[in-house]
C-alpha cells in the first residue's frame, strides 16, 4: 500500500514513514485512544440525554459511583484534549513537510481536513454520534488562520479560547444569582428549565427504545437526530474552544521539537509536568465535586465550577499526562511497558473506529442489545478487555503493515491528487 501512495506524490512530499516514527508520539497517541474509550464507554451504553436529565450513569451502586467519580477525575475532558493536542502537533509537522516540498501548506491541510470530515461523517451516520473527527475537521480550518503567527501569539490565543467559556459561564451564573432575583424572573427561568428537562426526558425515553431494540435504519435515523442535538448543544456551545486551544498548544509543541526529539527537551517536559500537574489535579478535583453537586441544566455556582474544571483542569492534567508519558518512555523499561500502547497509537485512527464498531455491536439492538444495561464499573472492565484486544491486534499489524486501513485511506486521498 505504501508504494501506491508514494507513486502518487512525485515531488518528495510524502506522509511520515515507519522508520521516521518517534516512539513517544505513538505512546501518547495510544494512551489517548485508551482514555477516550474510558469516557466514551458510558455514552456507548446509554443515551447522552441521561446526563442531561439524571446527571449520572452510576445509579445507586457504590462501586459504580466510585468508578464514575474516577472517570470524571482522571479521564473526562483529559483525553479529548490530548487527542486535540496531537492533532495540532500533526498540523505543525504537515506545514513543515509541505513547505520543504515546495507545496501549498494550506491546500494540503485543507484537503486532509476534507477527507477527515468525510471519514467522520460516515463514522457518525453509520456508527457513533460522539465522533470527534467531524469536530476536529471543522475546527481544523481555523488553524490555517494561525499558521504564520508566532508561538507566543498561539499560546496567548490558546488562553483566550480556554477563558471565553469560563467567562461566559461566570457572567450567566452571576446574572442568575444576583440580577435575576425577582419572583417573576425566577419563576420564568425555572419554568424554562423544567420545559427543557421534560424535553430531554422524552428524548431519553425515545433513544432508550430505539437503540436497545431498533433496526439498523431506525437506529441510524435516531443517531442523526442525536448528532444534531449534540452538535448544537456541545460543539457550538463550548467544545470548539477547548479543541482549538489544544490545537494551538500542540502546534507550539511541534514547532519547538518537543515531541519529535523529546530527549533534547527533557528539562522542558519536567518543567511542564511540575507546572501542569498541580493545576490539573486541583482543577479536576473541583470538576468532580461540581459534577457531583450540579443539578442537570441548572445555572448555579456548582455548574460554573464544573465549567472551570473542564477548561482549566482538563487541559492542565492532559499536559501533565503527556509529560509523564514522554519522560517515562525515555528509559528502556518504560519503552518496553508502553510498546503495546504505542502499537495502538501507530494505528490510532483505525483503532478509534474499531472501538465504535465493537461497542455499537455490543450495545445496539442490531447487535447484542446490551444498551442501557452496563454501568460504570462494568464499563471500565469492558474498556480494558477491548483495549487489550486492540493492543494484541496492533502488535500483529506492526509486523506486517505500515499503516492501518483507515490511515491508508486518509493518506491515499490526501496525497494522491497533489
Amino acid at each position: 500500500m505504501q508504494e501506491t501512495v508514494n507513486e502518487t506524490l512525485g515531488t518528495g512530499l510524502r506522509p511520515t514513514q515507519p522508520n521516521e516514527r518517534v516512539f513517544a508520539i505513538d505512546a501518547v497517541r495510544g494512551t489517548a485512544i485508551l482514555g477516550i474509550l474510558v469516557v466514551n464507554m458510558m455514552f456507548f451504553a446509554w443515551p447522552f440525554y441521561k446526563i442531561l436529565t439524571v446527571g449520572s450513569f452510576s445509579g445507586a451502586g457504590t462501586i459504580d459511583r466510585i468508578a464514575e467519580l474516577a472517570i470524571w477525575f482522571f479521564a473526562e475532558s483529559k483525553f479529548i484534549t490530548m487527542f486535540s493536542l496531537l492533532f495540532g502537533f500533526g498540523f505543525s509537522m504537515l506545514m513543515v513537510r509541505a513547505e520543504k516540498a515546495g507545496r501549498s501548506p494550506a491546500r494540503l491541510f485543507s484537503r486532509r481536513l476534507f477527507v477527515l470530515l468525510l471519514i467522520g461523517l460516515v463514522h457518525t451516520i453509520l456508527f457513533w454520534i460522539h465522533d470527534v473527527l467531524v469536530y476536529f475537521a471543522l475546527t481544523g480550518f481555523l488553524l490555517l488562520l494561525f499558521r504564520n503567527r508566532t508561538n507566543r501569539t498561539l499560546l496567548r490565543w490558546a488562553v483566550v479560547f480556554l477563558a471565553l467559556p469560563v467567562l461566559f459561564a461566570l457572567i450567566m451564573t452571576t446574572l442568575n444569582t444576583v440580577v435575576w432575583t425577582s419572583p417573576e424572573a425566577v419563576a420564568e427561568f425555572e419554568s424554562g428549565v423544567t420545559a427543557q428537562r421534560e424535553m430531554f426526558e422524552d428524548f431519553y425515553a425515545q433513544a432508550m427504545t430505539v437503540y436497545s431494540s431498533g433496526t439498523f435504519l431506525e437506529i441510524t435515523t435516531q443517531r442523526v437526530f442525536d448528532f444534531i442535538m449534540e452538535f448544537i448543544g456541545g460543539f457550538l456551545a463550548g467544545s470548539v474552544f477547548l479543541i482549538m486551544a489544544m490545537f494551538l498548544i500542540g502546534t507550539v509543541i511541534g514547532r519547538r521539537g518537543m515531541l519529535q526529539n523529546p530527549s533534547a527537551h527533557l528539562d522542558s517536559w519536567r518543567k511542564l509536568l511540575r507546572t501542569a500537574a498541580p493545576i490539573g489535579i486541583i482543577g479536576s478535583a473541583v470538576y468532580t465535586w461540581a459534577h457531583a453537586m450540579t443539578v442537570p441544566l441548572a445555572l448555579n455556582w456548582p455548574s460554573f465550577f464544573q465549567t472551570l474544571g473542564v477548561y482549566v483542569g482538563g487541559p492542565a492534567l492532559s499536559l501533565a499526562y503527556v509529560a509523564c508519558i514522554v519522560l517515562f518512555v525515555q528509559s528502556e523499561s518504560g519503552k518496553r511497558l508502553f510498546t503495546p500502547v504505542a502499537a495502538v497509537g501507530r494505528y490510532a485512527l483505525s483503532n478509534y473506529l474499531f472501538q465504535s464498531v465493537v461497542c455499537t455491536t455490543l450495545f445496539y439492538g442490531y447487535g447484542f442489545g446490551l444498551f442501557g444495561q452496563v454501568r460504570p464499573a462494568l464499563g471500565l472492565l469492558l474498556t480494558l478487555v477491548i483495549f487489550s484486544i486492540q493492543m494484541g491486534l496492533s502488535m500483529l499489524l506492526v509486523r506486517r503493515f505500515r499503516y492501518g486501513p483507515a490511515e491508508w485511506v486518509w493518506r491515499k486521498l490526501t496525497y494522491q491528487a497533489l
